[in-house]
């Protein structure tokens, strides 16, 4: 799932880096900046969502990925010299405090294998607000979509070895595919095409509010079309991750 949905966003994003937006990718000149942002941006993150979607529903996935902006935000005070003060660190705390709600009072049952599911996805929400502050890190150094592509085409290089690890061609469905296909096309390649620019124009902690639609219609689309429970205990837990991602962002 990693390795797919990295490559299917490397066949979209470097023919269009090159052709489209003329962008230099110069993977031997910057190959430490593509090696850097593969890694936290599309290694960690796709392999850490992708385990725990093993053993979480969608929604609890969702509903995690919302603090993708408040890792970002917490990640930018020491290494963009942003303030850190009281309202942000509860804002951090109440936002673990909500996913810890979540599973403990989501339809899924607490065990062992949940809580390292809900531990690892913490990891990958954790990965990807670090891969807005280094991407930010890096304007000037080089065009957005170069390094978009450049990075992503590095990430389908490094985790290639996991096919070996996929079932056989004949176990494989058409939706399966449809939807691998679609999450490398969509959610990374099209979806870097305003990402990378955004977080170089208008910074990592802004561009990532939009994690706060992700709860809302992950939930949405898993009772929609996985038929996933959504219980108050789910839902008091998104608020409270949203309330979070209030108190970490303000001003």
């Amino acid at each position: 799932m990693s390795e797919g949905r990295a490559l299917f966003a490397a066949l979209f994003l470097l023919p269009w880096a090159a052709w489209v937006a003329r962008q230099r990718i110069a993977p031997l000149e910057h190959w430490k900046d593509h090696l850097a942002v593969a890694i936290v941006n599309n290694v960690a993150p796709f392999v850490c969502f992708a385990w725990a979607a093993s053993v979480l529903p969608a929604g609890y996935l969702a509903i995690i990925n919302g603090m993708v902006p408040l890792w970002a935000a917490v990640i930018a005070v020491p290494v963009l010299k942003e303030r850190l003060g009281p309202v942000r660190i509860a804002g951090f705390v109440l936002g673990i405090a909500g996913v810890a709600l979540i599973v403990n009072l989501g339809p899924v049952e607490m065990n062992l294998m949940t809580a390292a599911g809900t531990v690892v996805a913490i990891a990958g929400a954790g990965f990807w607000g670090w891969a807005g502050v280094m991407i930010k890190q890096r304007q000037g150094r080089m065009p957005p979509m170069g390094l978009a592509a450049g990075s992503i085409a590095f990430s389908a290089i490094l985790m290639a070895p996991l096919w070996v690890t996929a079932p056989p061609p004949p176990e494989w469905t058409l939706a399966g595919v449809a939807a691998l296909i679609a999450v490398g096309l969509l959610c990374s390649g099209v979806a870097y095409l305003p990402f990378f620019t955004l977080v170089r124009d208008i910074g990592p902690s802004r561009t990532l509010t939009v994690g706060l639609a992700v709860p809302v219609l992950g939930v949405l689309w898993g009772w929609l079309f996985l038929d996933e429970r959504v219980t108050l205990g789910m839902l008091a837990g998104a608020a409270l991750v949203m309330a979070a991602l209030g108190l970490v962002l303000r001003r």
